[in-house]
């Protein structure tokens, strides 16, 4: 199919044309071009390139845009014309992306979707792809001549595992939310103990770990007067989940990182709160291969170059880079942040 390449990255690698979850909205231009359509309110601003729209935020009295992600609205191919600058990169593009040969481009490559479908989804069948935070939704009806049954309506990201954990959890989700509040009020010991008792088996403790530190997230937007405290709470089971090996050292790094970034640009100060030095070298520590070993890609096509290991350790080394440069202006080791910025650098060649 012409264009599938494209569609086969943007899943595989979590971005379009290597930007996308952590770039600004020049950075994206320079990538995609100027011809777009946008709006813009005080915190929010959306550009809308046809077949992707990126989205980003900001906080109130902060002047930088945050990415909050995009989405790649498949469903138009049969009615725009596609971006010059994914045409100049993939070929031509058909006017409807199937499902099933989705799939058999991501097989060739080793990769295969989990479907997270519920009871809210009744047009869709929703699939995600843990590596690369992508959520898929593919129609099950026709919609007013645009897809047919078994075509992809849209590709987006981010899709982060606490939201899927959320979805796995069903019935337990408000026991662990009852469980948060109670957390708030006990001591360090108290919620060791706590721990201990409540977090179920193996095969269900990596999800309920996830839906916790979500709840946690939620009552952070929502219980302006507790923040501070909720903020700490987290931060202790970031380190809980860390020394209890529900998260990999890769994987505590990175949400660490992305939970220090969102505390400054909040305003919220913990005494706690581990340096920026700490922080990044945290994620580099954790990357699998070093810089002159990660494999990276000159032409966005070439993905069946690799094997599976190198395309994750690829993967890996991007979400930690990722996270890592919220943090590299307030880095004081200048041999740490020239490390960084030698990642950064590489970053859009990732996959």
């Amino acid at each position: 199919m012409a264009g599938l390449d494209f569609f086969v990255d943007v899943v595989v690698s979590g971005a379009v044309l290597g930007v996308g979850l952590t770039d600004s909205p020049d950075e994206v231009a320079r990538t995609l071009g100027g011809d777009f359509a946008g709006d813009r309110g005080r915190a929010v601003m959306r550009r809308d390139y046809g077949l992707v729209e990126f989205s980003w935020a900001r906080h109130p009295g902060s002047g930088s845009w945050q990415a909050a992600g995009f989405t790649v609205q498949a469903h138009r191919l049969a009615s725009i014309t596609v971006n010059d600058a994914l045409v100049q990169r993939y070929g031509p593009f058909g006017r409807q992306l199937r499902s099933t040969q989705l799939d058999a481009g991501l097989d060739r490559l080793g990769y295969h979707l989990q479907e997270i479908t519920d009871r809210t989804d009744a047009d869709y069948r929703r699939y995600w792809l843990a590596e690369s935070r992508i959520s898929l939704l593919v129609a099950t009806t026709g919609h007013q001549g645009l897809v047919d049954a078994g075509d992809v309506w849209s590709i987006s990201a981010p899709h982060p595992p606490e939201l899927v954990a959320a979805r796995r959890l069903g019935g337990q989700r408000q026991s662990v939310k009852d469980g948060s509040v109670h957390l708030l009020r006990l001591d360090e010991d108290q919620r060791r103990q706590w721990l201990d008792r409540r977090q179920p088996g193996p095969r269900e403790r990596v999800n309920w770990w996830l839906y916790l530190l979500l709840v946690i997230d939620q009552q952070l937007r929502d219980q302006s007067g507790w923040r501070a405290e909720w903020a700490e709470l987290k931060l202790w089971l970031l380190w809980q989940g860390r020394a209890r090996a529900v998260f990999s050292e890769a994987e505590s790094a990175e949400k660490l990182a992305y939970f220090a970034a969102d505390l400054r640009r909040s305003g919220i100060g913990l005494a706690v709160l581990p340096s920026a030095d700490y922080i990044v070298r945290a994620c580099l520590d954790a990357i699998p291969v070093g810089l002159n070993e990660a494999a990276t890609l000159a032409d966005r096509r070439e993905l069946g170059g690799l094997d599976r290991t190198q395309m994750r350790h690829t993967r890996q080394a991007k979400n930690l880079v990722s996270a890592a440069q919220w943090h590299l202006d307030a880095v004081l080791d200048t041999h740490l942040a020239a490390q960084l910025r030698e990642w950064i650098d590489i970053k859009p060649r990732l996959v």
